[in-house]
Parts: structure tokens; C-alpha cells; sequence
């Protein structure tokens, strides 16, 4: 054959190509050897699986691992014991010299990518781009990815851990990004409504397709669902949502803490701050809250942020004093959600925590906002 260029695929193994070796093993057990021999004729067999496996082999090589897994199973047992194996072992080679044939004509067909490997593929090209700051683009490799992840969805998986159990990540966990592009897709939504449709679309379907979904998820997607409304104008069914979300769970500080920021930290209009006011403190008075001191960072930078009160902070509020508004100098266009996302690093005094209020006022919990920035940083 003269000097043979390796097809050399490293970074895709080849699925359906690994899989024409499972007659071969198949047969190699239906000997039932002992496993002190039997572990012999395996490790012929993957030798074979590590040359095939990334596209990386050669015909010549190949050759020798069959003859030699020929002269191994005979050696374990007579012919006539050997031969369904033989034969699986000559359909194989004959399965590859058509290959080898393919590849020297400059015919093979690209390996065939299944659905899973396919989406795990476009979520890193998605958070590379999004890395890189192209939104619009990096949110649309996650919604491809979740076009893929759609198809995979049968009616027996009510979670993200069901369909988990049936395809594994290789690398992207398959909850984490669903929720990261949930949020994600709020940058490109700010300057382009259709991303806001496009957020409320995928909201809407993972939420009917996992309705048995951990609290936070369903938390955050409720979330997102109100915000894709109120971005395309549809106050009021916003609001139906996020009263409806607090009716299924009460005790979610952060349903209250977005439903407010809508009211005080609107980009284009002077927006209610006492009713913004009126939805944290409602908050407060559910004794089991679950994100209490939250809810309490929110009031107390806004507090300092926004009204630029003297009286006493929220927390001391809280103890039965009432309270005076806390908004009650704040100007049309004076805050603004998206400019404070940008205002610089991290405080310093203090480590934020994954769930805690994130520094710079967006209204998002730290992981879904500045997090990795700082930590990579």
C-alpha cells in the first residue's frame, strides 16, 4: 500500500465505526472463557478500539492486531469453538478493507456525529462566543443546541436529572446551561426584541417539557418568563406571572426582588417605585422566606443607591418601626439596570457567595451575573 497517511481525527471518535467491534466481542463472550484468558483476547480487542477510535490508525497495523486475535482465540480453544468468532473477526476485516478503499479514493463520508455529542458541541461553541462577548451569536448556539436537546426529550423525563440519566454530559452540564442561556439571552433581548420572543419561546418549552424541575430552575425560568413579557411591552401579563409564581411559591425572595426591579429600574420609563417598594416589603413579612438577607441586600443598596435616605437601614426597619419610603427621591433615569452591570470590579471586602445579590445592582444572583468574570479574573 506504500507509506500510509493517518486520516488522524483526535478530537471526534467515531461512534459507529467502534461499534462494528461489538459482533466481534459479543462472540469472544459467548465462549465463556475464564477471565484470566479471556482478558487475553480483550486486550487485543482494545488495542483495535484505541487505533480506530479517533481516525488515527492504519491498515498495516490493523492487520497484524486481527491475525494476532485470530492466533489468540485459537490458542483458548480448538476450531470448530473458534469459528463463530473467525467469522465475526472476517466480517469486521471486510467492513474495514472497504474503508480503507473509501479513504484512499477520497470517498469516506464524514463520521456521523450523534444527536448528544452534536449538542454538547454547539453549547462550547456557545460559551466561547459568549466569552467573547457576541451575544446575539453565542445565545444562538445554545438555542440550536437546545433545537438538538428537544428531539432527545421523551414524555417519561419530567427533569433535567431524567434526561441526565439517559445522556450523561461529556462536559456541559445539561441544567446549568439551559439556565445560563436563560439568562444569557436578557443582553440581546435589550437591543433586539426578537431575542426577548426567542427567551420567552425557550422558557415556556423547557418549563412544560420538566415541570418536575428543582425549585430554584423553576424559580429562575419563572423569572425569565416575566422579564421576556415585560421586554416586549406585556406589562400586565408580566405581572399575571410573577403574581401567579408567588402564589406557587411564596417563599422565593428572588421572584420578589425581579418583579420589583421592574418598577424601579426601568431603562426607558420613570417607572412606580412605591410599588416596587410595596412587592419587597410584601416579601418581609413571610416568615419563612427563604433568601431573607437577600432581600434585605437589595433594600439596603437601594437604599443607599437610589433614594439616598438617612433614615435607618431595612434590616433595622424590619423590627416592627415603620418604614419610610425608600424611593422617595429617586429621579426619572437616575438608575439604570443595564449601566450599574458594567460599573467595575467586584468589592473587595467582601466574598460574595453564588447565591448572594450580585455586586453591581443587575437584580441577578452573583453566578448568573459577575461571577466568572471575577473568579477568572
Amino acid at each position: 500500500m506504500g507509506t500510509w497517511k493517518p486520516t488522524n481525527q483526535p478530537d471526534r471518535y467515531d461512534e459507529a465505526r467502534v461499534a462494528t467491534l461489538e459482533p466481534v466481542r459479543q462472540a469472544v463472550m459467548a465462549l465463556g472463557l475464564p477471565l484470566t484468558r479471556l482478558r487475553k483476547i480483550n486486550g487485543i480487542l482494545g488495542a483495535l478500539e484505541m487505533q480506530i477510535e479517533d481516525g488515527g490508525d492504519s491498515p498495516t497495523v490493523n492487520e497484524h492486531l486481527l491475525a494476532a486475535l485470530r492466533a489468540c482465540v485459537l490458542h483458548q480453544v480448538d476450531t470448530s469453538q473458534a469459528a463463530p468468532v473467525l467469522a465475526a473477526i472476517d466480517a469486521f476485516a471486510e467492513q474495514e478493507a472497504r474503508r480503507w478503499q473509501q479513504v484512499q479514493a477520497g470517498a469516506l463520508p464524514p463520521i456521523e456525529v450523534p444527536p448528544a455529542e452534536q449538542m454538547e458541541d454547539l453549547v462550547g461553541e456557545g460559551y466561547d462566543l459568549l466569552a467573547e462577548h457576541q451575544n446575539a451569536a453565542g445565545c444562538d448556539r445554545l438555542l440550536a443546541a437546545w433545537d438538538i436537546a428537544k428531539t432527545l426529550i421523551t414524555p417519561e423525563m419530567h427533569s433535567t436529572r431524567d434526561f441526565e440519566a439517559v445522556y450523561p454530559p461529556a462536559m456541559y452540564d445539561f441544567r446549568e446551561w439551559c439556565v445560563e442561556l436563560a439568562w444569557a439571552l436578557l443582553n440581546p433581548a435589550l437591543n433586539d426584541p426578537r431575542y426577548a420572543q426567542k427567551r420567552l419561546t425557550f422558557v415556556q418549552e423547557f418549563l412544560h417539557r420538566f415541570p418536575e424541575e428543582d425549585t430554584d430552575t423553576q424559580v429562575d425560568f419563572l423569572r425569565s418568563w416575566a422579564e421576556s413579557l415585560w421586554a416586549m411591552g406585556r406589562r400586565s401579563d408580566a405581572d399575571a406571572v410573577y403574581a401567579q409564581a408567588i402564589e406557587k411559591f411564596p417563599d422565593q425572595a428572588w421572584l420578589y426582588i425581579g418583579w420589583s426591579y421592574h418598577y424601579w429600574a426601568s431603562r426607558k420609563e420613570p417607572g412606580d417605585p412605591q410599588r416596587a417598594e410595596a412587592i419587597l416589603r410584601r416579601a418581609l413579612k413571610r416568615p419563612r422566606l427563604d433568601d431573607r438577607e437577600s432581600l434585605l441586600q437589595v433594600l439596603e443598596r437601594l437604599h443607599k443607591d437610589v433614594a439616598g435616605s438617612q433614615s435607618a437601614p431595612p434590616a433595622a426597619q424590619e423590627g416592627g418601626r415603620k418604614p419610610s419610603s425608600l424611593f422617595q427621591q429617586v429621579r426619572s433615569g437616575v438608575f439604570s439596570l443595564v449601566n450599574r452591570q458594567e460599573s467595575g470590579p467586584a468589592p473587595a471586602q467582601k466574598q460574595l457567595k453564588r447565591n448572594d445579590p450580585c455586586w453591581c445592582g443587575s437584580g441577578k444572583k452573583y453566578k448568573h451575573c459577575h461571577m466568572k468574570a471575577d473568579r477568572a479574573g
